[in-house]
C-alpha cells in the first residue's frame, strides 16, 4: 500500500463546470421522464426530473448554467469558494461558462486567490478527463490532495472543516458522505424539517457508536490526484446511483490477483455480517447497498491501494445540488422567499456571498442576456423545459413572476431559517 507524508490542509481546487451530453434531446427527456415515473411509481420522497444536456439542443441545457433569482448557478459556487481559504481554483465548463466566469470575476474580484480556466472536451465528457484536464493547470506535491468538487451546490459555502480537516494527514481519498440522519435528526417526527427531499440507497453501520446511517454518495471529493488512479473514480462514480457500485469495485479488482486475495477476507466478514447486525436495528429496510463502515474502509483502501476514509457531515448544503427541476425550484423559492422576507436584499441574509451576487445581476447580467441565448428570457425557456419534462405545473406562469407551489410552503420555512442561521454564524466568522 501507498505510504503518505505528514501534510495538513487542502488549498487547490478543480472545479466542474462540465456535464457528458445524450445524443439527443428525444433520449435525454425520456430518460429522465422514465426515471421520475419510477420513483413515483415505486413511492419515493426525492422524485427528480433529471437536468440533461443532449448534442442537439439549440440551447445547452447545462444546469450549471441555470438561474437562481436571476444569477447563474455557475456563480453561486464560485462564490463559495472565493469564501473560502483555498489559494488556487482550477474551473473546467463550455464557453459559455468561461463567459459567465470572466464576467463573474471581473465584477467582484478573485478575492486574492489563482483563477484559471480550462475549456471541457465535447469528444470527451468524463469524470477522469475532467480530472485530468483540471490536474494539467495545477503543480502538486506527492503527498498533497485537491478538492474536486462538482459546481452544481449553490449554498456548500462553509467548507472549511473539509479544507482542514484532521484526516487529510493520513489519507489520500476522503469521502464525505452525506448522513440523513446527521442533517435531519428530527425527520421522522417532524417530516418538514427534511428540505431537502432526497433517496437514501446506501446503509452504514457504525460499530463504534452503535449507529445505523441511510447514506447518499458524496458530492466532493479530497483526493490525492498523484497517488488515486481517476480511472477508478470515474469507474465507480458513474456506478453510484444504481447500487452496483460494490459489483463494479470487485470486477476492477479481480484483474489484480494480490489485491483480490487480500479483499477475501473482507467481503467473507461482511457476508457473514452484515445483514445480521442491520436487523438489529430494523428487522426489514430496503436498500442497494450496504457495509460496516470501518469494513467499507478497509475494502477500498485495498481497492485503491492505498489509505482511504468516510465522513460524515450535517450540513444539508452538501447534498442539495442541482440536479434536477426539483432541485432547482428548491433554491428559487429559497431566494423569493427571502425576498418576501427581507427586500430586495433578501439574499444576503442567507448566503455569505449575497451582496456580490446581486451586484453581479445588476451589473454584469443585462449583457450576458443579450450573449447567452438562455439567459434572453429565461422564464420563458425554463416553462419550456417544465413542459418538455411533463412536469403538472411551470414556475413563471404569468410570463416573468415566480409563483410558489403551495407544496414548498413548510419545507421553504425551514429551509430559510436553517440557511439564515448558518450564515449569520459563517458572516462573524469572516
Amino acid at each position: 500500500m501507498n505510504t503518505i507524508r505528514q501534510r495538513t490542509g487542502i488549498d487547490k481546487c478543480i472545479l466542474s463546470f462540465s456535464h457528458d451530453r445524450y445524443p439527443s434531446r428525444k433520449q435525454a427527456d425520456a430518460s429522465a421522464i422514465a426515471k421520475a415515473r419510477r420513483e413515483i411509481a415505486s413511492g419515493k420522497k426525492g422524485v427528480s426530473h433529471l437536468i440533461l444536456r443532449a448534442v442537439d439542443d439549440q440551447i445547452d441545457q447545462l444546469k450549471f448554467l441555470f438561474l437562481i433569482h436571476g444569477i447563474p448557478v455557475v456563480c453561486y459556487a464560485l462564490g463559495n469558494l472565493l469564501l473560502s481559504s483555498l489559494k488556487e481554483i482550477v474551473i473546467v465548463g463550455s464557453d459559455e461558462v468561461e463567459q459567465v466566469t470572466d464576467a463573474f470575476l471581473k465584477t467582484v474580484g478573485t478575492q486574492g486567490k489563482n483563477i484559471s480556466f480550462v475549456r471541457e472536451d465535447l469528444n470527451n465528457l468524463n469524470l477522469f478527463n475532467t480530472m485530468k484536464l483540471g490536474r494539467s493547470r495545477l503543480t502538486l506535491e506527492p503527498d498533497e490532495l485537491v478538492l474536486f468538487q462538482p459546481g452544481d451546490l449553490p449554498f456548500m459555502f462553509d467548507i472549511e472543516k473539509i479544507l482542514q480537516d484532521d484526516d487529510i494527514q493520513g489519507n489520500n481519498l476522503i469521502l464525505w458522505l452525506n448522513s440523513r440522519q446527521m442533517m435531519f435528526p428530527e425527520y421522522r417526527e417532524d417530516p418538514d424539517s427534511e428540505f431537502v427531499q432526497r433517496n437514501y440507497h446506501y446503509r452504514a453501520l457504525c460499530e463504534e457508536t452503535s449507529e445505523l446511517h441511510e447514506v447518499k454518495e458524496p458530492n466532493i471529493y479530497p483526493i490525492n490526484l498523484s497517488i488515486v488512479d481517476p480511472g477508478i473514480i470515474d469507474h465507480l462514480h458513474s456506478t453510484r446511483k444504481d447500487g452496483n457500485i460494490l459489483k463494479a469495485g470487485i470486477r476492477y479488482i479481480m484483474s489484480m490477483p494480490s489485491r483480490f486475495l487480500r479483499l477475501i477476507p473482507v467481503m467473507a466478514y461482511h457476508a457473514l455480517h452484515f445483514r445480521s447486525d442491520l436487523k438489529q436495528f430494523r428487522k426489514k429496510d430496503r436498500y442497494q447497498f450496504g457495509m460496516h463502515r470501518d469494513n467499507f474502509h478497509r475494502a477500498v483502501s485495498i481497492l485503491l491501494d492505498t489509505e482511504f476514509t468516510t465522513k460524515f457531515h450535517n450540513d444539508p448544503a452538501f447534498v442539495s445540488d442541482v440536479d434536477a427541476l426539483e432541485d432547482w425550484e428548491d433554491f428559487e423559492a429559497l431566494a423569493h422567499h427571502a425576498r418576501e422576507h427581507h427586500g430586495e436584499e433578501g439574499l444576503t441574509y442567507i448566503h455569505p456571498f449575497g451582496e456580490e451576487l446581486l451586484h453581479f445581476r445588476d451589473e454584469a447580467m443585462p449583457r450576458l442576456k443579450t450573449r447567452i441565448p438562455m439567459y434572453a428570457d429565461f422564464p420563458s425557456y425554463i416553462n419550456t423545459v417544465y413542459q418538455s419534462l411533463q412536469m403538472e405545473h411551470i414556475p413563471f406562469p404569468g410570463g416573468s413572476q415566480y409563483e410558489q407551489s403551495v407544496s414548498h410552503a413548510r419545507k421553504i420555512e425551514y429551509a430559510f431559517a436553517w440557511y439564515s442561521q448558518k450564515c449569520e454564524v459563517l458572516k462573524v466568522k469572516i
